[in-house]
């Protein structure tokens, strides 16, 4: 085990919960870090026990310097379990903490309003759309504007915007010069282009 696997789990028993706590007691400056990354890894596959240490986290942290991520990690464990409403809230949480400490930023600002639209959470459609106006500005990578455009596309079923969208998954390199390959549309993203064709014919 490398030295920091200790907290990068992504399955979670009885053995590795008893090292992860045993490394987590010799943890000091970085503790709160240590739970909200382990959770993060969880959040797909056992989203309660990521639930469980997110509430660890609120409950020992020495300061709110990971909170953001946290609530990060939170939404998705929610998502994960299908409990949309509390995702929802969890994403808005991160956005106010990111307004409160904008050094801190992440991309929920696209990935919320993403969801929303591929998931078809009518309820959450017109906040959805007011946070991709607010923080249009922080668009750089392809990846963000592609969900940027096709958030809006299939709220508004608008074809201009999915032409935009289809547009951002066709580029093949980044304009980082050592780093080409980041922030590019995945194959994941497959099912959602074959619906912005369709609406952008």
């Amino acid at each position: 085990m490398s030295s920091d696997d200790w907290y990068r789990n992504y399955e979670w028993n009885a053995e590795v919960e008893a090292v992860f706590y045993d490394k987590l007691k010799r943890a000091r400056s970085q503790r709160d870090q240590y739970v909200v990354i382990q959770a993060s890894y969880l959040a797909e596959s056992t989203p309660k026990v990521a639930l469980s240490l997110i509430d660890e986290y609120f409950d020992t942290r020495k300061d709110q310097y990971e909170d953001m991520r946290a609530f990060w990690v939170q939404a998705r464990s929610f998502m994960s379990l299908n409990q949309i409403e509390s995702a929802m809230e969890s994403f808005r949480l991160v956005l106010k903490r990111e307004d409160e400490f904008p050094n801190h930023q992440s991309t929920v600002y696209v990935d919320y309003p993403y969801i929303v639209a591929t998931q078809a959470i009518d309820l959450e459609y017109k906040n959805a759309l007011y946070v991709l106006e607010k923080y249009a500005s922080r668009l750089m990578f392809a990846l963000d504007k592609f969900k940027w455009h096709a958030s809006k596309a299939l709220i508004n079923l608008d074809a201009k915007e999915a032409s935009l969208a289809l547009q951002a998954a066709e580029i093949k390199s980044s304009d980082f010069r050592f780093h080409q390959d980041v922030g590019l549309v995945g194959k994941e993203h497959a099912e959602v282009i074959k619906v912005l064709i369709k609406i952008s014919t």
